[in-house]
Parts: structure tokens; C-alpha cells; sequence
């Protein structure tokens, strides 16, 4: 099948999007911090990540905009969250392509 006519699943784009958003090892890490304070943290709790403050506060922007993160409270007092139902949908979608590779990898013909 030749790759101009290959469509997508929205699943597989939703997976593919998710991934990229996460793909930076500052954005992994402002996920870990929230999840290590029971998934409520403080604005300010972030900028104890080794980067400047202006970084970190693009980086949660754009998880923000992507859906992963969700802030509550007021301009002085905001805290962060990750959006738990979206993490678990996600994570069930790669537990599932990873099984697919998985089960894929099972049936090769040993050489």
C-alpha cells in the first residue's frame, strides 16, 4: 500500500500526539512531580526543575494546551494536575500496540 494513501486511525494520532507532547525529558519530569504530590501541585513546586523559570512555564503551557495537564485555582495560587483519565487512556492504548508487537514478535519463525 503506498504511504500517500495510508489513513490513520484517530486512536493512532491521538496515541502519536500524546507521545510527542511528552517527548522531553523536562515535560516527563513536570509530570513526575505532580504525580509524586498525589496529582495536586503548585506552580511554583515546578520551578524546582533545573531550568529557567520562563522554559518551564512554555513547557506546562503546551501540556496545558495538549489536554495533559489542568490547572484550578486563582492567579496567585494556581495548582497543577494531570488530566487522569487521559493518562489512562493513553496508557491503555500503547499497553495494547505493545501486546500487538508483542504477539507480533511471538509468531516470527525462530532462524
Amino acid at each position: 500500500m503506498p504511504y500517500f494513501n495510508l489513513k490513520f486511525s484517530n486512536t493512532d494520532n491521538e496515541l502519536a500526539n500524546f507521545a510527542k507532547a511528552l517527548a522531553l525529558p523536562v515535560r516527563i519530569a513536570i509530570v513526575r512531580i505532580i504525580i509524586a504530590n498525589d496529582n495536586l501541585v503548585p506552580k511554583e513546586s515546578l520551578y524546582s526543575i533545573p531550568f529557567n523559570q520562563e522554559t518551564i512555564t512554555k513547557h506546562i503551557a503546551e501540556l496545558k494546551r495538549m489536554g495533559i495537564l489542568k490547572a484550578c485555582g486563582l492567579r496567585g495560587s494556581i495548582k497543577y494536575s494531570i488530566d487522569e483519565r487521559l493518562f489512562r487512556q493513553m496508557a491503555d492504548g500503547f499497553a495494547m500496540l505493545f501486546e500487538s508487537i508483542r504477539r507480533f514478535e511471538h509468531d516470527l519463525p525462530d532462524y
